[in-house]
C-alpha cells in the first residue's frame, strides 16, 4: 500500500502527462549483508506530444518546475526514476542507497529504452549526475521530500508542498469536470481533494 506522499507523487506526474509504474520490485539488490529485495517507488515516462481534452492542454503542465530542472517537456522524451521520502530527517546515505548503481541499472533495463549494451555506460554516468541526455531522451533521478535542502546533490528535488500546490491548482482549473468524475479516480486522496475544493468555493460564495 502506498503512503500519502507516494500517492500525491504519483498523481503529480500523472497530471503532468506521464506513464507510470509504481513500486517496481528490484530483486537481489546489493551484496553481502545488503543483499535482498527492494523496490523503486516510481518509474515515469513522458513523450512530448501529450494531449487530453480535459487536463491535458499545453498550459496544464507544471512548466515552471520542469524549466527549473532544465527540461522543455514539449520537446524531449523523459524517463524519471523517482524516490519518495516522507520522513522529516532523511539521511543522505538513504538517498544515495535509493539511487545506487544497481538500482539505476535495474530501472534502465525495465524502461527498455536503450539496448542492454548501452545501459552500462548510461547508468554509470547517471550515478554521478542529476540527469543524462542520450539520443532523444533525458533520464533523470528525482527525489521527493517534505522540504528540499540546500546541499550538493546528484538528483533533482521536488517537495511535497510543490506537489500539493500543483494538484490543487489543476483540480480547481477543471473543478466541474474533476468533481463530477471524482469517483473515477482510483485515489481516495484525489477524490477528497476534489470534494474539498468544491466545498471551499461554495463557502466563498
Amino acid at each position: 500500500m502506498n503512503n500519502f506522499a507516494e500517492d500525491l507523487t504519483y498523481w503529480y506526474f500523472r497530471l503532468n502527462g506521464f506513464f507510470l509504474l509504481q513500486n517496481y520490485v528490484l530483486h537481489n539488490i546489493g551484496e553481502g549483508e545488503e543483499r535482498g529485495t527492494a523496490d523503486s517507488d516510481l518509474l515515469a515516462i513522458r513523450f512530448p506530444y501529450v494531449y487530453e481534452e480535459i487536463g491535458g492542454q499545453s498550459n496544464d503542465w507544471d512548466r515552471e518546475k520542469f524549466s527549473e530542472w532544465g527540461f522543455d517537456i514539449e520537446k524531449v522524451n523523459l524517463a524519471l526514476i523517482v524516490e519518495v521520502k516522507s520522513g522529516e530527517n532523511v539521511k543522505r546515505s538513504e538517498i544515495e542507497k535509493s539511487f545506487s548503481s544497481k538500482r539505476l541499472k535495474t530501472a534502465l533495463y525495465r524502461f527498455g529504452i536503450f539496448p542492454r549494451d548501452d545501459v552500462q555506460r548510461i547508468h554509470e554516468n547517471l550515478v554521478e549526475q542529476k540527469y543524462v541526455k542520450e539520443s532523444s531522451w533525458i533520464i533523470a533521478k528525482v527525489l521527493v521530500t517534505e522540504k528540499t535542502r540546500e546541499i550538493k546533490k546528484t538528483w533533482l528535488d521536488l517537495s511535497l508542498d510543490e506537489i500539493d500546490k500543483f494538484i490543487h491548482k489543476r483540480i480547481r482549473s477543471y473543478l466541474h469536470d474533476k468533481y463530477a468524475d471524482r469517483t473515477y479516480f482510483t485515489s481516495i486522496l484525489i477524490q477528497y481533494i476534489a470534494w474539498k475544493n468544491k466545498n471551499r468555493i461554495l463557502n466563498d460564495w
